[in-house]
């Protein structure tokens, strides 16, 4: 059942750079939780979704006794792009450091009142297309949001920006993160959950992208602008990044991530799965 009541959302916080929502995961995690394990379930009326069917079909689901986990793992995606459209640059960041970048010529650029946004097209291991979202926002607005209204953001810049024009390159961050939050909002509506986590990583850089997601839900008593002609995605503010179908506006694995989370103009970016392992915490 989804419903608001009783359900808070937490002002986002960011751990090493890096904030993110992914409600795809969290839809499908609560639905088995449902389904075999019969119990009832509360989430929040943002999480009502039908999930797109390429998501859909990336999503595992694990059963452990009385542990859930969704996880969806795009693995390695190359851009489709034109050989020579994409590259590695550098540029500076809005905090004044030298970062990795990713040129790629000739993008879309829309706006929504101070919010930039591009999208670069991709390609699934198995040749289905996703697009992979870009947009800047200003810290001082990026920081008043909650959780949900992370993920709310990506959807409405999709639903209500205008195009401004082709650029002739854009420039976005190159990254590398691991990330997990405790979603402990929904632990008082939820009576049979013990704990409900959440994980996210990407790995993006000239040669592709990667984007996994995963919830993972225990049950209680278990252990644990228009004259331009190019931008630069964090020159200026953080950078909110996202994946979504061709044909759809439904976000997948929604993270923003400042200038902190950022590579150095030196560094290389690692696909590899010890990349996309869990984060190791002192309890484990």
């Amino acid at each position: 059942r989804f419903s608001d009541a009783g359900i808070g959302d937490p002002q986002i916080e960011f751990t090493g750079g890096v904030t993110a929502i992914d409600i795809m995961t969290l839809n499908r995690a609560a639905g088995a939780a449902v389904t075999e394990q019969g119990f009832d379930m509360q989430l929040p009326t943002v999480a009502n979704i039908v999930i797109p069917p390429v998501f859909d079909d990336l999503c595992v689901i694990e059963i452990d006794g009385l542990r859930i986990k969704a996880t969806i793992d795009t693995h390695k995606m190359s851009w489709c792009l034109h050989e020579g459209d994409v590259y590695r640059g550098d540029f500076t960041d809005y905090s004044g450091v030298e970062r990795y970048g990713v040129s790629i010529n000739r993008r879309d650029v829309w706006q929504l009142d101070d919010i930039v946004i591009t999208d670069v097209p991709t390609k699934l291991p198995d040749g289905r297309n996703l697009r992979m979202w870009f947009a800047e926002v200003p810290l001082e607005r990026l920081a008043k949001l909650g959780y949900y209204g992370l993920y709310k953001l990506a959807f409405f810049c999709m639903e209500n920006s205008h195009r401004v024009g082709r650029f002739s390159w854009v420039t976005v961050p190159a990254q590398q993160i691991k990330w997990e939050r405790h979603m402990d909002e929904l632990l008082p509506v939820n009576n049979d959950i013990e704990d409900v986590i959440q994980r996210a990583w990407m790995a993006l850089d000239e040669t592709g992208v990667r984007v996994k997601a995963e919830t993972e839900m225990l049950r209680r008593g278990i252990p644990d602008f228009s004259r331009m002609k190019s931008h630069v995605f964090g020159a200026k503010h953080p950078v909110v990044m996202w994946l979504t179908e061709p044909e759809s506006t439904i976000p997948f694995a929604v993270i923003a991530t400042i200038s902190e989370a950022w590579l150095n103009a030196d560094t290389e970016v690692s696909f590899g799965e010890d990349a996309f392992a869990p984060i190791q915490t002192a309890e484990q």
